[in-house]
């Protein structure tokens, strides 16, 4: 299987001890599928939503980087608790992202966190099947996936 596009990830809610052993499996498996670049958002939906986006390819550009990544505590791209709001109260946040994902030709976006990283990514899918716009054809193949992790001694 080939992405034949690129990838967004992000991170959010709390920083436990594997959420960025999550980051580096999405990033490995995105690139071992074919992804030309994959993007990081700083500081979750908030940052990107600020345009806070670096490419990772940049940062994670040799195999110690990714292992001392997997080791490293608290959340290399930054957190937030940002929750987007209801599309049928306030659309603007959903059309300033769309747009940022078919400006970086986003093929897929990666969610990792607990259940208001979950609440986004559902709210995402839903606004992206819905959407009837010139963006929604490009991006019809968009997948977003939530990546939870475990938190608290939840294992």
């Amino acid at each position: 299987m080939s992405w034949g596009t690129n990838v967004l990830v992000g991170q959010s809610g709390g920083p436990t001890a594997v959420i960025n052993s999550s980051l580096a499996g999405v990033y490995e498996a995105a690139k071992a599928l074919g992804a030309a670049h994959v993007y990081g958002m700083e500081y979750g939906i908030q940052g990107l939503l600020q345009g806070k986006i670096v490419d990772l390819d940049d940062r994670l550009d040799d195999k110690m980087e990714i292992e001392l990544l997997k080791r490293t505590p608290s959340s290399y791209l930054g957190s937030c608790r940002f929750k987007l709001p209801n599309p049928a109260t306030d659309e603007r946040p959903f059309v300033q992202l769309f747009e940022l994902f078919a400006k970086y030709c986003i093929g897929a976006v990666f969610y990792i966190g607990g259940n208001d990283s979950m609440d986004t990514i559902a709210k995402l899918s839903a606004y992206g099947a819905a959407k009837g716009s010139e963006i929604h054809p490009r991006l019809r193949q968009c997948r977003q996936v939530h990546c939870h992790h475990p938190e608290r001694g939840h294992l």
